[in-house]
């Protein structure tokens, strides 16, 4: 009789424990879906972002935030400009302007610093006089070409966007001292003239890689 009372706790807590098993695994509590959770659950599209309840994820923490007020303070679509044709006392207003008005508030400027850094100046290799030259460059934007061959200058396609290899100062050189037949004896560094349509630069010491980032490894 007594052995009967020890095992009939044992079997009741087998039982049990069997119970509590099947609770936990048939029944399980998970928990409502938050924004802050730390986990893609519900309709999220993204970790606690997207879907009927979160913020879109481009909005969400950790991606981009298009909140608040902003101010431009750089132009980058050419950024040797500001440094060669602008006026020192100018450059900040310059890079506080919108691009639309670039051309009417320093185009004038631009012209004028040119003729000082090239007082011979006629024409590029692009056919353009002092007054064409600056108004292309007082339009701090970088086109890009939707099709064809997409370069900063290759020889033959010009302005059509840029590529890592492309050797951008050369080119600005070579529109300012080069002259209408490119290579103008005047300043390719011959008959004791200073070398000034190239900077000497060589290009880069490792081929670009042909995927995104592009760069290659520094070591």
């Amino acid at each position: 009789m007594k052995k009967n009372l020890y095992i009939l706790p044992i079997l009741f807590s087998i039982l049990l424990f069997v119970q509590c098993t099947e609770e936990i695994t048939d029944n399980s509590i998970i928990p409502n879906a938050t924004c802050t959770d730390g986990i893609q659950n519900g309709d999220e599209t993204g970790l606690d972002c997207g879907g009927s309840n979160c913020a879109p994820c481009e909005d969400a923490i950790g991606g981009i935030d298009f909140s608040g007020t902003y101010m431009q303070e750089d132009q980058v679509g050419r950024p040797a400009v500001s440094i060669v044709y602008i006026t020192p006392g100018l450059r900040d207003a310059y890079n506080t302007t919108i691009p639309s008005e670039l051309t009417a508030n320093f185009q004038q400027d631009m012209q004028a610093n040119l003729l000082l850094h090239h007082p011979a100046y006629s024409t590029n290799i692009l056919g353009q006089d002092a007054t064409a030259f600056s108004t292309l460059l007082s339009k701090d934007v970088l086109w890009v070409g939707q099709s064809g061959i997409t370069t900063f200058y290759d020889g033959t396609n010009i302005l059509t966007g840029r590529r890592l290899q492309d050797d951008v100062m050369d080119f600005h050189l070579l529109l300012l001292y080069g002259g209408a037949d490119v290579n103008n004896p005047l300043n390719d560094g011959t008959n004791g003239q200073p070398l000034l349509i190239r900077d000497g630069v060589s290009e880069n010491d490792k081929p670009f890689l042909a995927n995104f980032p592009y760069l290659a490894s520094p070591f």
